[in-house]
């Protein structure tokens, strides 16, 4: 009896949470991966620590490491987003009630090489495959009545999945993100002050972006620096992601410059992406996106 209202509880906690808007300020839902375990879980990030509100059995690719390249049948290991979703009849049948396609190859991976498409969290029209752990062609297979329940949870493009080859103990402990809040904070002073030295500081050697190396986004950011008088980033909604392969920080961006003749300069807002490695023992931002948002 009491572990049946145990489960009621639960089930309304899961609903409540599901009608709530999670993401404001340090707060969001994700989905964190075990593929030694073959586990998903869903949790709760509040302030840099995940509390896992349920966890589902899950069947990954049919050969076990990290994706490289397309075909290789390996579930790839990193922090993605949800960049679509679809149902029948635009799903095929054997990805049963629904799927969400991850953003593989991301740009931390592009940067890499790894290549592959259609990476997605699905369900099944064969219940029976999920007996199997490594079963899939690199997706992450649920039930169907589980990837339902799921759904409410996932915002395209914003809700995380973080896939590890195992999900240990030492990761899920709180207070981890100090360092890598510290770090953008600090790239965010640099950046508003226009300190290019202390700036460009903050990058990677292998950085990549929008076309750019290291060098030519020191030179671009430089010549912009030049042109306006001051700029304000005014971030929103930071949240902070660590994996053992890289960290990613996501933020909303609200961007205002003035021109040194005091009229106003570039104003934009936006949902940014920082993908953090580390080099020689410290952060640093190896690739970073933006996707522009309307104010």
């Amino acid at each position: 009896m009491h572990n049946r209202i145990r489960l009621v509880l639960g089930s309304l906690f899961l609903l409540l949470l599901s009608s709530v808007n999670l993401a404001f300020a340090g707060v969001s839902t994700a989905i964190l991966i075990d593929k030694k375990s073959n586990t998903l879980h869903l949790a709760e990030y509040v302030d840099g620590e995940y509390r896992i509100l349920k966890r589902y059995h899950a069947t990954m690719g049919q050969v076990l490491g990290d994706k490289q390249n397309e075909g290789d049948l390996k579930t790839p290991e990193g922090i993605y987003t949800f960049s679509s979703h679809l149902t029948p009849p635009s799903l095929k049948k054997k990805f049963g009630v629904m799927a969400f396609y991850m953003d593989f190859p991301n740009a931390f991976d592009r940067l890499a090489g790894h290549t592959g498409f259609d990476i997605m969290l699905h369900a099944t029209d064969e219940p029976e495959r999920l007996k199997r752990n490594f079963d899939s062609e690199g997706c992450i297979v649920v039930k169907n009545e589980e990837i339902a329940e799921l759904k409410p949870y996932i915002r395209l493009g914003l809700t995380p999945v973080l896939v590890f080859p195992e999900l240990t103990d030492e990761f899920m402990k709180p207070g981890k993100d100090a360092g890598l809040r510290n770090f953008f904070l600090s790239w965010v002073s640099a950046w508003e002050k226009k300190e290019i030295g202390r700036y460009i500081d903050h990058y990677h050697s292998d950085f990549s972006a929008q076309g750019k190396d290291k060098d030519q986004w020191k030179s671009y950011k430089t010549s912009l620096n030049r042109s306006y008088a001051s700029i304000e980033v005014n971030p929103e909604n930071v949240l902070y992601y660590r994996h053992p392969k890289y960290s990613m920080i996501t933020f909303t961006q609200n961007y205002r410059s003035k021109l040194n003749n005091g009229a106003p300069g570039h104003r934009s807002r936006g949902t940014k992406i920082l993908y953090v490695a580390e080099e020689m023992g410290q952060p640093k931002i190896i690739a970073e996106t933006y996707t522009q948002l309307m104010w």
